[in-house]
């Protein structure tokens, strides 16, 4: 079993009757100098009852400068010629007079410990170093309440210890003289005994320096006396049990930070100022620099800035939606619900994209119905005319037969390209398979294909650009691109004109482009150019048995093998014959390799 604590200092001092005179000399110069502080604990606190009494008529009841520098005057000529320090204190720890220092530079007192004591009870008193003067003081604190019991001010009175040492050490010294002669004799025993006390201390002192490091793991070895060694065992155990809370915490704040950081949504949360406290990574790629920022600032919305305005204000959740202007228009949509201490969690949805699909789709039906019902209406007044007029007429009958069979053949054509524009799209989510082709054999096999089409063009097919161009694609995608851009051109290049299909390489890619000498493109439709049913002639494309899919279809084509399409135009200049003209283009990666260098380079 360890020895107490009261055994290691009991045995020692019991071997000798010297030590119980130096025990007394020391209790009574202790209980002296007590008596000395009390009593200058207890005129302080009399001091700041006059002080208050005194200084309640000049406490403002408005407080202003002016009303708060008379205050200032009347605390320093109250304490004229006195070495009382007086401090009147506003009930939120403003420093509003001191005769000793400037308030206006005094930091804030409402944490200090006889305010807060007087607030609570009436009285508060302390004992430390002072900051605004540098010295240990003793403080004396009384709250000054209005009729209602509310306290509307605080007084303080303080003295350095210094003054009351003097006091102090004078009857100490004397005391104390007596008690030095046999102090000497038993000090080498009070040396082994405060060495067998202070080592264990110190190693405990220490392991709770490296606890408050955060060094949790390095237990305190449990030893000395029993009361030192239960103290190291709990401490210890309480390392051990906060080392578990904090690892529990990080946890917890780790799967909040990637709950936070995988959200699409913007989240944020704002104080009461409008300002951004935290953020997740959407919310800042989506307002940069927008930590410790006014919402304001890095949103320039204020519509944005009174729906927080109302949410810090809600007692419950707020929903709202809005148009944010700047380099991108983003539809977002707002929500928000309020936390502790006034703030408030800001969420944006960005319903852009998702409401750029819903217009997309909107006009794909709008679109599909229209081109669709074209054909439909002529097939049907074929045949109602067939019905009403009877077969009678054959030259009627052939006419009404064939104009039914255009619009049958125009259905077949736009279903057709639906189909095979879905197939494609598909081929373009799951991935389409590739292998290596030649882009000479391409174009010779669908140039070969469309002979006949060329030849009743009367256009003429130019062939260009470097040979021998190899590529990672998919032989029939590739010919039914090709197909569509060479039956585009056809449609737009004068009877007698000419076309040129090149192929070559440009950086990571295989390059298979079609070029024509035809009006050109508006720079308002080339952007459009490739939506499904966009046209720019809508007359000319229907007439010409176009069905405003095969662009469409050629950029589906080149995103699913990993490429991408470009378009070059050039509008007719007045006067300038052979000045315009298009020139679509596909590229596709020329070799495995090229086709991670080409999917890194659409990332970035």
């Amino acid at each position: 079993m360890r020895p107490r604590l009261f055994s290691w200092i009991y045995a020692p001092y019991l071997l000798t009757t010297l030590v119980f005179v130096a025990a007394i000399s020391v209790f009574t110069a202790e209980s002296a100098s007590r008596f000395f502080f009390e009593l200058s604990s207890l005129e302080l606190r009399q001091s700041a009852r006059l002080a208050a009494n005194a200084l309640k008529p000049h406490y403002p009841a408005d407080p202003s400068p002016a009303a708060e520098k008379k205050l200032r005057a009347a605390v320093k000529d109250f304490s004229a010629e006195s070495l009382l320090r007086i401090t009147v204190i506003a009930p939120d720890g403003r420093v509003i007079a001191d005769n000793q220092a400037d308030p206006e530079r005094m930091e804030n007192h409402g944490k200090r410990e006889e305010v807060l004591e007087a607030l609570a009870d009436g009285e508060g008193s302390a004992r430390r170093r002072s900051a605004s003067v540098g010295m240990t003081t003793v403080y004396e604190a009384i709250a000054l309440r209005d009729g209602q019991g509310r306290v509307y001010a605080l007084v303080r009175t303080a003295m350095p210890i210094s003054i009351i040492a003097q006091s102090r050490l004078s009857l100490a010294l004397s005391i104390l003289a007596l008690g030095t002669v046999f102090a000497l004799l038993v000090s080498l025993i009070a040396f082994f005994l405060a060495r067998a006390l202070v080592r264990p201390i110190q190693r405990i002192n220490l392991g709770a320096q490296d606890f408050a490091a955060g060094h949790l793991g390095q237990a305190l070895p449990e030893e000395g006396p029993e009361e030192l060694a239960n103290l190291a065992a709990a401490m210890n155990r309480m390392a051990l049990e906060l080392d578990s809370q904090i690892r529990a915490v990080q946890a917890q704040k780790q799967e909040a930070e990637a709950i936070l950081n995988g959200m699409s949504e913007a989240v944020a949360v704002i104080d009461g100022g409008l300002r951004v406290l935290a953020s997740n990574p959407a919310f800042r790629r989506l307002f940069e620099e927008a930590q410790g920022q006014s919402l304001l600032a890095i949103s320039r919305n204020t519509e944005l800035c009174d729906f927080m305005a109302a949410a810090l204000k809600a007692r419950g959740p707020l929903e709202s939606s809005l148009t944010l202007y700047g380099e991108k228009t983003r539809q977002l949509r707002l929500t928000s619900a309020p936390i502790e201490g006034g703030k408030a969690v800001l969420v944006l949805n960005d319903l852009t994209r998702l409401n750029r699909l819903e217009t997309i789709r909107r006009d794909f039906t709008a679109n599909v119905s229209h081109e669709l019902k074209t054909p439909l209406t002529s097939i049907k007044a074929a045949l109602e005319t067939l019905e009403g007029e009877g077969f009678s007429d054959a030259e009627l009958c052939a006419k009404l037969l064939s104009m039914a069979q255009r619009g049958i053949k125009r259905l077949e054509a736009i279903l057709t390209d639906l189909l095979s524009l879905a197939r494609i799209e598909e081929g373009e989510r799951v991935g389409v398979e590739l292998s290596e082709l030649s882009l000479d054999e391409i174009v010779a096999s669908c140039l070969s294909e469309m002979a006949g089409q060329i030849k009743a063009s009367g256009v003429k097919v130019l062939r260009a650009g470097e040979k021998g161009i190899m590529a990672l694609g998919h032989e029939g995608l590739m010919r039914q691109a090709l197909s569509n851009l060479v039956d585009n051109a056809l449609k737009y290049a004068a009877s007698g004109g000419s076309i040129t299909v090149s192929t070559g390489l440009e950086g990571p890619y295989a390059l298979l482009s079609v070029r024509d000498k035809g009006p050109g493109i508006p720079e308002r439709d080339r952007r459009r150019l490739f939506e499904r049913f966009y046209r720019v002639d809508k007359a000319r494309s229907r007439d010409s048995g176009g069905t405003g899919l095969g662009l469409a279809i050629v950029k589906h084509i080149a995103k699913a093998q990993g490429g991408l399409v470009r378009l070059e135009s050039v509008e007719a200049a007045a006067g300038i014959s052979g000045s315009s003209g298009s020139c679509f283009s596909i590229l596709i990666p020329h070799s495995i390799t090229k086709v991670e260098e080409a999917a890194a380079s659409s990332l970035r």
